[in-house]
């Protein structure tokens, strides 16, 4: 480790061991990450194709110190940040340096691997969120660039799958995909799409299958025909009670696409002519 590593790490130790004062209660904050919030992992020497950066999720607890300053020091805690192959675990601190400038040190481990992210200098704050740059230290032959962008989580958004999207703006709400990726366009995350290439014009359901989906017309399966019509029209009212639930469709709307089902011919056995 550099000395300028061990020095940034002793600084960071001292500021969490600090007793904090009992006159005041320190207030803590969770902090989502958005969309924009990045990692890249790079080596010295390499050409553009062997870097990648990948969408990151996650979140993190921010404890203000109850100290009345400008330059003030703030915990941070319960780091958990993830993307497609990279997990990044930790705690460390995060200064305010004026009314305008933050510096952020984290002692993490990257795929269980220990490692120093810094932000080296101070760096714009904005209201209400956190944005910052924080890379390994410099000289390494390989390293990475870490970029967040977290808002504080209201206490009325839930975040089930904790991938910074609030339950109700998230494509698939028990699934983390913080990229919020949806190519069929149907509403539904890739992450929990079970019908892929649906149309976005169709009514999904949670798992991003059709009606057409769920109840295909020629039978359940490539290899077989529904026994009757009844057969067919039992499933879509199954599938209709679901999707009234998941997407609140009003009766009228079901009673409609019931109809539909029933004058389809969908399930009728046709006989062969001669």
């Amino acid at each position: 480790m550099s000395s300028r590593s061990r020095f940034a790490l002793a600084v960071l130790t001292a500021l969490i061991c600090t007793a904090v004062p009992t006159s005041a209660p320190a207030r803590t904050v969770h902090y989502v990450l958005g969309a924009e919030s990045r990692i890249t992992l790079f080596c010295e020497g390499c050409d553009s194709s062997q870097v990648t950066s990948e969408p990151l999720g996650g979140s993190f607890d921010v404890t203000e110190m109850p100290v009345s300053s400008d330059y003030s020091i703030a915990a941070l805690t319960g780091l958990h940040l993830y993307s497609d192959n990279n997990i990044v675990n930790g705690s460390g601190f995060l200064q305010y340096l004026g009314a305008d400038r933050m510096a952020m040190v984290i002692d993490a481990k990257l795929n269980g691997a220990a490692m120093l992210l810094t932000s080296g200098r101070r760096q714009p704050s904005h209201a209400g969120q956190i944005h910052m740059q924080l890379t390994s230290p410099s000289g390494a032959q390989s390293g990475v660039r870490v970029t967040l962008v977290a808002q504080p989580l209201s206490t009325d958004e839930a975040d089930s799958d904790g991938d910074g999207i609030p339950d109700d703006s998230d494509n698939c709400p028990q699934v983390a995909n913080p990229s919020q990726t949806d190519s069929d366009g149907d509403g539904v995350g890739d992450g929990c799409d079970a019908c892929a290439g649906t149309s976005p014009a169709d009514i999904v359901l949670a798992d991003g299958c059709s009606l057409g989906q769920k109840c295909p017309c020629d039978g359940p399966r490539d290899d077989q025909q529904w026994d009757s019509q009844r057969d067919y029209v039992q499933c879509v009212a199954r599938e209709l009670k679901v999707l009234r639930r998941e997407r609140h469709l009003n009766k009228s709307e079901i009673r409609l696409l019931l109809q539909d089902a029933v004058h389809s011919g969908c399930g009728r056995r046709v006989l062969a002519q001669l």
